[in-house]
């Protein structure tokens, strides 16, 4: 049993259960109706008791005796007359003999005799008593009767429980066929697999819920690849931002190789030991520098989904406090004219930008120069007067990039999608982020 298919095994017991129950009921009705039939006799035999004796009413004694006589000959009830000859007499109790014109079987333990007793007038007003008595041994009667209809009833009801075995078995299996095919589409991650929901009983539910699993299981994997996919485009990023960064180090350090392997020779005018040591100093601030901004995004903390509304003016008064030393000794100008703009971004970023693009404005301005923070047609913008035309080039490829700042400002720009340009008008340069409106 349990090594067959659903649809047999199905069969197999929902027909074992009908045919048990059609049994029982079988059973019960060959047991149950000599008794029924039996109560149905003594109906029957009282009408007729009463319909005879009703027509012997005011007859004579000679016309009832003969009438009688050709009802018992010609009727399964036997009729007599009470008062009379002693042989046409019939006892009640054990103690009379019983005529032998009244068909008894002594032989049979269910043998059955039912008696109905009426009185009538004779034409000549002489009352009699009419008996009317059946016998018959009615459990026998009953049983043979019931076996003529029982055996097409077993038939019939047991072709009918083939039949909803069947249909009911079919339907059963039909549904889980349907979840199994649907569900190996599922396994595929089929993205058009989809239980249909007809009903509203628990297969039904079943149904829906096997659909709302596999919808979350479908959300989760996709979210799974776009988590991968970014991590991938981080690592790209991450890479091809070391890329650029790499020039930044590399120039400066072969600067001081060459400077320190001249000086340890005494060779031309290296040997100016002192003025050399302080350009050596100021190569390693420099280097010093750049790894610290490189530092600050190549761990990509800042380069995280963090984005949100932010207002660029509490954010750009936190970053001008540590630049403001460094505005005082080159005697630098600044104006800051934003106002309430917000850029759509992570706070970590916002900082190292503004901060890069100070940095930068300060490196590159002259001294007792400009340099203006303010707001247009939603872009900010940060402008710083420059000695001579200066071009800012972003491009990985080449080595003359004009400052590792304005590099980490761009790689941040990018990975957040918010437009930039870089341009440079009347001896300014200009960098131009879009603002939200």
């Amino acid at each position: 049993m349990k090594n067959l298919k659903l649809f047999p095994k199905m069969f197999i017991q929902l027909f074992s259960v009908l045919g048990i129950i059609i049994l029982l009921i079988h059973l019960l009705v060959f047991f149950i109706f000599p008794i029924s039939y039996l109560e149905q006799r003594k109906e029957a035999i009282t009408n007729r008791a009463n319909e005879v004796s009703a027509s012997m009413e005011g007859k004579s004694l000679i016309e009832i005796e003969k009438t009688l006589a050709l009802y018992s000959k010609s009727s399964d009830i036997q009729a007599f007359v009470k008062n009379g000859a002693e042989r046409q007499s019939v006892p009640v109790d054990a103690n009379i003999p019983i005529d032998d014109t009244v068909p008894i079987d002594f032989d049979s333990k269910t043998n059955s005799m039912i008696i109905e007793e009426r009185e009538i007038k004779t034409n000549t007003g002489e009352r009699l008593s009419l008996l009317f008595i059946s016998t018959a041994d009615m459990q026998k009667e009953a049983k043979a009767l019931s076996l003529q209809f029982l055996p097409y009833s077993l038939t019939i009801s047991l072709l009918f429980s083939i039949v909803v075995s069947l249909v009911y078995a079919k339907v059963i299996k039909n549904n889980i066929s349907e979840i199994k095919n649907e569900t190996d589409k599922m396994i595929a991650l089929n993205k058009e697999a989809c239980l249909p929901v007809d009903t509203k009983d628990e297969v039904g539910e079943l149904k829906a819920q096997i659909n709302t699993l596999y919808r979350s299981l479908l959300q989760s994997i996709e979210n799974v690849e776009k988590k991968n996919q970014e991590i991938l485009r981080l690592e790209k990023l991450k890479y091809d931002f070391l890329k650029g960064a790499s020039h930044e180090l590399k120039t400066p350090l072969a600067s001081l190789k060459i400077i320190l392997e001249n000086m340890q020779y005494n060779i031309g005018k290296y040997k100016d030991r002192d003025l050399y040591i302080g350009e050596c100093i100021a190569t390693v601030d420099s280097l010093s520098q750049n790894i610290s901004q490189i530092l600050s995004v190549s761990s990509l903390e800042n380069l995280k989904e963090d984005e949100e509304s932010l207002e660029i003016q509490p954010v750009l008064l936190s970053v001008l406090e540590k630049y403001e030393v460094l505005l005082q000794q080159k005697k630098l100008h600044l104006q800051n004219r934003l106002a309430e703009e917000k850029l759509y971004i992570g706070k970590p970023a916002l900082k190292i930008i503004l901060s890069n693009l100070l940095s930068n404005a300060v490196k590159y301005t002259e001294e007792g120069g400009s340099v203006d923070i303010y707001a247009k047609e939603g872009w900010l913008y940060v402008e710083n007067s420059v000695p001579k035309r200066c071009a800012m080039n972003f491009d990985l490829n080449k080595e003359n990039s004009n400052g590792l700042g304005l590099y980490i400002v761009s790689t941040l720009l990018n990975n957040y999608k918010i437009p930039y340009e870089s341009l440079e008008r009347d001896r300014k340069f200009v960098f131009r982020i879009q603002c939200l409106l």
